[in-house]
């Protein structure tokens, strides 16, 4: 898995987060499920941070490598995926804690770039299609199709090629990074497949594109300073070269993924030790950032401020982990478990 890892970077330059989902799911490693025959190389534990609180607890720990947990808008759920699997997992009730497989009905292989509408209703999400190509020559070489379905995982359908990110709160819109020219560049396309519009053009590296609730901007993550930083752009796009692209983050780590809580006050960032720019890395010093807001930038005086450190990676909470209250919001850690060798 580490040699399609270093494989894939060395295509770009940089290795995004979906393609650490690719390299991964396509080396069938440590995100199989516990019932394949390989076991699993990693313990989850899933974190809940209370804003209010300052305080993160274990919601609920379970074998495996799992990513990106999403919190369904009723607050009853939380949708992440293992081994190229989505599931729903319960926060309360007898079942709480115990995943339930979401059966998708067009056969992929998911990814960690899952997100749900604002309504609760559908499921937009990068499935990646085997076979893989035998030679990869750049990230446009893969075949990652986004597809939506509904939250049941019925009606699955492809509407485009791209890495998943966000919904627009209306449910018009879906927001994705693909390969454009020599870099990864955001978009924004209608939910049937029409009117895919590019939001950025500057030559660096663009990631992880999120709605803000009121509609009116799109927070990703950008290493066009010189490292990677949350920015905002405008709902339809950053303009002639970009001059509408707002840096919004300005902290001591590789700042990815700002992702804004639904009323607008907080944003939280998967941040990455410096020496760390790429998803190469799974192991210590993640950091969990949050970062107060004001008319959707830094609040006066406030700074990205760490509440956890950890051991995982980008998959972590490559999507929003917010819950739909804007109180709490969720992240999933790792831990190695011991080697098992068989006879």
């Amino acid at each position: 898995m580490k040699s399609l890892r270093r494989a894939l970077g060395l295509l770009s330059g940089l290795c995004l987060g979906t393609l650490f989902a690719v390299s991964a799911l396509a080396a069938q490693n440590a995100t199989q499920p516990a019932t394949s025959a390989a076991p699993p190389k990693y313990r989850t534990h899933f974190l809940i941070y209370d804003v209010e609180k300052k305080a993160a607890k274990t919601f609920f720990t379970v074998d495996g490598e799992w990513h990106a947990p999403n919190w369904t808008p009723d607050g009853n759920y939380i949708v992440s995926d293992m081994g190229g699997d989505l599931y729903r997992i319960p926060v309360s009730g007898a079942n709480a804690g115990k995943p339930e497989k979401i059966h998708v009905s067009q056969k992929m292989m998911a990814t960690n770039d899952h997100a749900l509408s604002w309504d609760g209703r559908q499921i937009a999400i990068t499935g990646i299609t085997l076979p893989m190509p035998a030679k990869m020559r750049n990230p446009g070489d893969i075949h990652n199709p986004l597809f939506i379905m509904n939250i049941d995982g019925s009606n699955a359908h492809e509407i485009h090629l791209g890495w998943l990110h966000g919904w627009s709160p209306d449910s018009k819109y879906v927001v994705y990074t693909q390969y454009h020219g020599d870099n990864f560049d955001i978009y924004r396309i209608n939910v049937d497949g029409s009117g895919e519009l590019l939001m950025t053009t500057n030559k660096a590296q663009d990631d992880g594109p999120e709605y803000s609730a009121d509609r009116k901007w799109i927070y990703f993550c950008s290493n066009r300073s010189g490292k990677w930083d949350g920015w905002r752009m405008p709902a339809d796009g950053a303009g002639p070269d970009d001059k509408l692209a707002e840096k919004i983050t300005n902290g001591d780590m590789q700042d990815w993924f700002p992702h804004i809580s639904p009323d607008g006050k907080w944003l939280y960032t998967i941040s990455y030790p410096m020496d760390h720019p790429d998803h190469q890395y799974i192991g210590d010093g993640m950091n969990i950032k949050l970062l107060r807001l004001e008319n959707g930038v830094a609040a006066k005086g406030a700074e990205l401020t760490t509440v956890r450190t950890f051991f995982g990676g980008q998959g972590s909470g490559n999507t929003g982990g917010w819950a739909p209250d804007s109180k709490k919001f969720s992240w999933t850690e790792y831990e190695k478990l011991p080697e098992q060798r068989t006879k």
